[in-house]
């Protein structure tokens, strides 16, 4: 085992479990997908290439620094070729530990149609957990255009939807974590769609919004956003 392997194990094996969920849930197909998880302050390890989510394994993971060089990789294996967007996300957002890549059914159809129903406030819990998700132009996939496409959005939210792409989960706490995220964001956009579906899809009000601060505060949590940046959630929600 490589030393950097023995150094971040457990957090290794909290990517390859989350990868493996990932695939479970429905989230990828095929090779589709990918996962970072910042593990110190130049270290990110990160899925590879060509590999089935459901098929990575504790050697697969590679580890790279924050300016997308290769630290460790096990013969044959190469970061995803997603790596310019991951460590885009991670300088901008200094608190964020984790960045996970999927295209869960409910969330891309929304991101394939470009409307914003999941940039508003429809549900406390992803409000408060995550933000509205935003809506990211679509730009070639493995491209640095994409990667700098995050520059205008990343500081607004935890969560984002890629036009005609799929959507983006980010975590300050873990990879794990960030996949329960993507979780509550899936089951929301499928009560968002039958809302919209039953004709009545009404949003939280403004003020009602507003007073989510307290619960915020109460429940000790960040504020979604880059810290500083968002100060009340009337700042995200219009």
């Amino acid at each position: 085992m490589h030393e950097l392997q023995k150094k971040y194990e457990a957090q290794i094996i909290e990517l390859v479990e989350a990868a493996h969920k990932t695939d479970a849930k429905g989230f990828v197909t095929s090779q589709g997908g990918n996962l970072s998880f910042r593990v110190d302050e130049n270290v990110v390890l990160i899925t590879p290439t060509k590999v089935a989510k459901r098929s990575v394994q504790f050697d697969d993971v590679c580890i790279v620094d924050m300016d997308g060089n290769t630290l460790f990789a096990s013969t044959g294996r190469k970061p995803t070729g997603e790596l310019p967007f991951h460590l885009r996300i991670l300088k901008k957002r200094p608190d964020i530990k984790a960045v996970l890549h999927a295209h869960p059914p409910v969330l891309t159809g929304f991101a394939i149609t470009g409307q914003d129903y999941m940039e508003r406030a429809f549900l406390p819990e992803p409000v408060i957990e995550v933000g509205p998700m935003l809506m990211v132009p679509y730009a070639e996939p493995l491209s640095d255009e994409l990667a700098e496409m995050f520059d205008a959005y990343v500081e607004r939210s935890n969560g984002f939807l890629m036009e005609n792409h799929g959507a983006i989960m980010c975590s300050y706490e873990g990879i794990g974590r960030a996949l329960e995220l993507l979780e509550m964001m899936e089951a929301a956009a499928q009560s968002i769609l039958v809302a919209v579906q039953l004709g009545n899809a009404k949003t939280i009000p403004l003020e009602d919004v507003k007073n989510l601060d307290r619960t915020i505060k109460t429940r000790g949590l960040p504020m979604p956003g880059l810290p500083g940046k968002v100060e009340t959630l009337l700042d995200i929600y219009k």
